[in-house]
C-alpha cells in the first residue's frame, strides 16, 4: 500500500516543477517596413525580434509604468513602443522554424512578412515595494514627469523598505545603458541603505540631460534592485534592447527576490 504522505509530496513537488518550468505557445506574423538603405539580412533580423516581442506581448503582456502609453493610437506608432518594452516572457525554443515572405517594393519601401511560432516562458518579477520616481529639472518628488523636453535634465529617486542593491539603466530606440553604478566606479550595484531617500545623477560628472532630434522619442528608465548583489564584476555599460531583456530574464530567474520597475518617457523638441 503506498504511504499517502508521499503521494502527496510527490504531487506537490511535481506541481512546482510543473509551474516553473511552464511554457506557453506563442505564435504571429509581423509585417517590417523598411527603407532601402537596410539590407535583407538586417530586415529579417529586425522583422524577427518584432514578432517574437509582439507575439510574447500579445499572450503573456508587458510590465510598464506609464499613463502615457494608453495615448498611443496609431497601430504602427503603438507597436514601435510595445517593442521597447519589458515582456512579461522570454522564448525558450520554435515549434516551427520563421518563415520569411519575399520583400515587396512600393512608395519607396520595401516589407517583408514573418510569421513566428515558438515556445515562451513566462516572467515574473517580484512586486515592487520600493518607490522610484523619474525627476525633471529638479530633486524633490514633486518634479516627478513622464514628459521631458530637449536639454532637460534628469534625475531619479529611490527609497527602499530595507536595504539592498540598486542598477539603473536607460533604454533609447536602440540600446540600453547602465547608469548607475556609476561611470568610473566600481562595477557592482549601488547599495542602499533601508528606508534612505537617494536622488541619483546630482554628481557633476554622473548627470543626464535628456536630448531629443526633431522628432518626438519614447524611452524608457528601468530601476533594478534586489536585496542580494546582482551584479559582481561583471558589468556590461551598453546593449542592445535584446541583449539587456535576456539579461534581465535569466538574472529574474536565478533571484525571485529581484524587483523592477520600467518607466516610459516621452520626449519632445523644445518649441
Amino acid at each position: 500500500m503506498k504511504h499517502p504522505l508521499l503521494l502527496i509530496f510527490f504531487s506537490l513537488a511535481a506541481t512546482i516543477l510543473s509551474a516553473k518550468g511552464r511554457m506557453v505557445r506563442c505564435e504571429g506574423t509581423y509585417t517590417y517596413i523598411y527603407p532601402t538603405t537596410v539590407s535583407l539580412e538586417e530586415a529579417k533580423a529586425r522583422a524577427l525580434e518584432y514578432a517574437v516581442t509582439r507575439a510574447i506581448a500579445d499572450e503573456l503582456g508587458t510590465a510598464v509604468k506609464s499613463e502615457s502609453y494608453v495615448e498611443i493610437v496609431n497601430s504602427e506608432e503603438r507597436f514601435d513602443q510595445i517593442s521597447r518594452l519589458l515582456v512579461k516572457g522570454k522564448w525558450v525554443k520554435d515549434i516551427h522554424a520563421p518563415k520569411f515572405s519575399d520583400p515587396v517594393y512600393g512608395n519607396n519601401l520595401f516589407s517583408i512578412d514573418v510569421t513566428v511560432s515558438f515556445y515562451a516562458q513566462p516572467l515574473e518579477s517580484a512586486p515592487t515595494a520600493f518607490t522610484a520616481h523619474t525627476l525633471r529639472n529638479g530633486t524633490d518628488d514633486r518634479f516627478d514627469s513622464n514628459l521631458f523636453l530637449d536639454g532637460d535634465q534628469l534625475y531619479v529617486s529611490f527609497q527602499s523598505p530595507r536595504a539592498g542593491y540598486v542598477a539603473v539603466y536607460l533604454e533609447d530606440a536602440e540600446n540600453v545603458a547602465c547608469a548607475l553604478p556609476y561611470y568610473g566606479h566600481d562595477e557592482t550595484p549601488f547599495h542602499a541603505k533601508k528606508d534612505e531617500r537617494y536622488v541619483f545623477f546630482t554628481a557633476d560628472n554622473n548627470t543626464y540631460r535628456i536630448s531629443c532630434g526633431p522628432d518626438p522619442e519614447v524611452n524608457f528608465v528601468h530601476v533594478v534592485f534586489s536585496p542580494r548583489k546582482f551584479i559582481d564584476g561583471d558589468l556590461v555599460r551598453e546593449m542592445p534592447r535584446r541583449k539587456f531583456r535576456e539579461w534581465l530574464g535569466t538574472a529574474q530567474s536565478y533571484d525571485e527576490k529581484m524587483q523592477v520597475q520600467s518607466t516610459m518617457i516621452r520626449v519632445r523638441p523644445k518649441p
